[in-house]
């Protein structure tokens, strides 16, 4: 495995230099990128349905729950229809999603160090990371846009440091390759 790691090196470097370049377009034209990923996990979620609603009905003789699956597949297929069609209010939804989740999040953090007080030390931090945690979500409540925005510029940073790790591990495995080629 590490000798066929090592030898396709350059799918590393590859992914790494795709990563960066995904990174950067998000951090510099977010709105576009943002709306290209809606797009894509549109597709994505179509596509995923039509192969479950089409593997639940190939099993329904030997799956119990095959109608579990058939279910997953077709609202699958519906969420990916409107996401294709509507992505603005999809990316709406999502962020008024993400919103919600922190909230609730926030005031969990708030209540796990409240009831942590007395086996931790420090639980004041963990108040005010939930308490940061509850201010993110109502600005997401109130401006959606710059959830959109922080959503990417995240994105973005990952991406763009996860393509530098992927370079920088094709160029170790290219090293490693050149130094034993048949090992």
């Amino acid at each position: 495995m590490n000798h066929l790691f090592s030898q396709y090196w350059w799918l590393f470097v590859l992914r790494g230099v795709f990563a960066i370049i995904l990174g950067l377009i998000a951090l510099f034209a977010p709105g576009a990128a943002f709306a290209t990923l809606i797009l894509f996990l549109g597709v994505f979620l179509f596509v995923d349905g039509i192969f479950s609603v089409v593997s639940a009905i190939s099993s329904r003789r030997t799956n119990p729950d095959w109608g579990w699956l058939l279910f997953s597949g077709i609202t699958g297929i519906v969420v990916g229809i409107i996401m294709f069609y509507h992505p603005f209010a999809t990316a709406a939804a999502l962020i008024y999603f993400i919103a919600f989740w922190t909230l609730v999040a926030g005031i969990a953090e708030i209540a796990i160090a409240i009831r942590l007080r007395k086996s931790i030390t420090g639980e004041g931090w963990y108040i005010f990371g939930g308490i940061l945690t509850i201010l993110f979500g109502i600005l997401l409540l109130r401006n959606p846009f710059v959830g959109i925005l922080s959503i990417m510029i995240i994105f973005a940073i990952y991406a763009i440091m996860f393509g530098v790790m992927l370079i920088s591990l094709g160029m170790r495995l290219r090293k490693r390759y050149k130094q034993h080629p048949t090992i």
